[in-house]
C-alpha cells in the first residue's frame, strides 16, 4: 500500500488556486504503479529534508506539498521545483500529468 498526495500552491491565483491530487497505488494498473513507486525509490524520499524551498521565492513560484505514506511510515517535503532533486522533479511531473485533481 502507498498514497501519494501532492498539493501545489502559488503561481499567480495564490492559494485560490491550490490544487491537491492524490493517488493511491492499489488503485492503479500495475506499470504505472509501480513507475511510481520506482521515482519514489529513486528520490529516497524518506530521507529527503522536509524543506526543499528557494530562500526568497517570487510570488508567481509554484510550491509543492508531496506526503508519501506506505503504510509503515510517512513523510511530508515542501519544495519548489527548481530546488528539487531530478527524481523528485520527475515523480512530481509524472504526478501532475497523470493524476487528476481531486
Amino acid at each position: 500500500m502507498m498514497r501519494l498526495t501532492l498539493t501545489c500552491k502559488g503561481g499567480f491565483t495564490g492559494p485560490a488556486g491550490a490544487q491537491t491530487r492524490t493517488v493511491d497505488l492499489a488503485q492503479l494498473p500495475q506499470d504505472q504503479a509501480s513507475q511510481l513507486r520506482q521515482l519514489v525509490q529513486a528520490s529516497d524520499f524518506f530521507a529527503l529534508h522536509p524543506q526543499l524551498v528557494k530562500e526568497a521565492p517570487k510570488s508567481w513560484d509554484f510550491q509543492y506539498d508531496l506526503t508519501v505514506d506506505d503504510g509503515q511510515q510517512s513523510h511530508c517535503i515542501s519544495y519548489h521545483l527548481d530546488q528539487a532533486p531530478a527524481a523528485l522533479k520527475a515523480l512530481t511531473e509524472k504526478i501532475n500529468d497523470e493524476v487528476e485533481p481531486d
